[in-house]
């Protein structure tokens, strides 16, 4: 991984470089696909005279469709703000990382058509039983999925309340949200 780092404050110390090179390189040990890093220090002047670091990280990711993941932060010493400007990069890589190996879960067996039924084999009369692994939800990313799917509809945990849902495609093609009661 390439680490380029711009220095546009008045001098900025030896252990501040070594610190942001090594916490760099940890990140492509996270996930990595992370090509290069562009660090820049500089300093803004308040009115009141203060003079604070401002820290800008820009990764780059390799992939046709990754993301460039940006992170800028202001503290009172270069090293506060490359600590401060690193949690939010390093939550930046992680966020993207779950949103990429999500994507390549297996099919969930809601949507795995169910095989045909062979001459000599006959149905059982009990229902076969599925196990589903339910992802927290807002209602809109419910419905965006379910959109995009062919299914009829779609279980989901809701985000706020932490209860299952039920998300139905009506005939009409508008939704429906149905809200499971125990008595």
């Amino acid at each position: 991984m390439k680490v380029v780092l711009h220095d546009r404050t008045d001098g900025l110390g030896q252990e501040v470089r070594d610190t942001a090179q090594r916490k760099l390189t940890r990140l492509e040990h996270h996930f990595g696909k992370v090509m290069d890093a562009e660090l820049e220090f500089s300093e803004e002047r308040k009115r009141s005279g203060l003079a604070t670091t401002v820290c800008r990280i820009t990764l780059h990711l390799d992939g046709r469709r990754a993301p460039v993941l940006h992170a800028r932060e202001r503290g009172a010493d270069p090293q506060s703000a490359l600590d401060l400007a690193l949690d939010k990069i390093d939550r930046q890589v992680v966020a993207f990382k779950e949103k990429v190996t999500h994507r390549k879960q297996q099919t969930s067996p809601v949507r795995v058509p169910a095989e045909p039924v062979r001459a000599g084999q006959e149905r059982s009369s009990e229902p076969e039983r599925m196990r589903l692994k339910l992802r927290p939800m807002s209602v809109s990313e419910a419905s965006s999925e379910l959109l995009a799917d062919s299914q009829p509809f779609l279980v989901y945990l809701d985000e706020d309340s932490g209860e299952i849902q039920i998300m139905v495609k009506r005939a009409d093609g508008s939704l429906a949200v149905i809200e499971p009661v125990i008595p």
